[in-house]
């Protein structure tokens, strides 16, 4: 009489289509396919970023924000196995009460699923730890919505509503950099931009296109985690 084992790793045992319960269970997983996960919020507003295209917040309360939006999405990117008969999902995240909360600041936290069902009247059960990066931005409606927020400040000398307009133009087409307002004043006018970095490359872009100079100038502006935190003055003044 011809003896059954399991064909991977031996064992004599009631099997499940010639494996044993364990290499059954190894061989074909609830989940099919998952892949780690990154959400980015609005630090201001709480809507958040899918596809490209800002949602509306799921709460008014970050932590649970959070852990709504990140069942939600979660749940859009798993590929459960077609046999499976599901019987429960669960999706957990531990948030931290004390978060740092700040424009472009990343959180690394850990998401844990829970799944449930049956194979071929096998039921089984998995866990899963899931690596989950948090982003806090600023939604395109806060950027436009005036807010006080802003890095630096770009001088325009003197007035050219040419290059003004060129300004507002590239601005639109930049992820990050916008414009939190313009004010006009009787030498030019003033730009107030939410990136150093982002302002002082587009006082570069000026000087180039069109035949000014640029200066810069920073101002301590206060303190943030231990360490002075400053605000920058790019001029752009076009040649007499």
């Amino acid at each position: 009489m011809k003896a059954k084992f399991c064909v991977k790793c031996g064992t004599e045992e009631n099997l499940i289509n010639e494996f044993c319960r364990g290499c059954f269970s190894c061989e074909n997983t609830l989940l099919k396919h998952f892949k780690d996960l990154k959400i980015v919020i609005c630090h201001n507003c709480k809507n958040y970023l899918y596809r490209n295209s800002w949602q509306e917040k799921l709460s008014d309360d970050l932590t649970t924000c959070i852990k709504e939006v990140t069942k939600e999405l979660f749940s859009k990117k798993i590929v459960i196995n077609s046999d499976v008969d599901l019987n429960n999902l669960e999706i957990e995240v531990e948030v931290p009460k004390k978060l740092k909360v700040s424009r472009g600041n990343f959180v690394n936290l850990n998401l844990g699923v829970d799944v449930a069902g049956e194979i071929e009247k096998v039921k089984m059960e998995e866990h899963y730890e899931v690596p989950l990066k948090i982003q806090f931005s600023m939604c395109n409606n806060c950027k436009r919505s005036g807010g006080k927020y802003f890095e630096a400040k770009l001088q325009i000398r003197p007035k050219d509503e040419k290059i003004l307009e060129y300004v507002k133009e590239y601005c639109d087409g930049r992820k990050n950099l916008f414009i939190s307002k313009i004010e006009e004043i009787k030498q030019g006018y003033d730009l107030y931009m939410n990136s150093q970095k982002e302002t002082r490359s587009l006082g570069n872009l000026l000087r180039k296109r069109f035949n000014g100079e640029v200066k810069e100038s920073k101002k301590l502006f206060g303190r943030k985690d231990g360490r002075d935190v400053y605000r920058a003055t790019v001029l752009f003044r076009l040649e007499e």
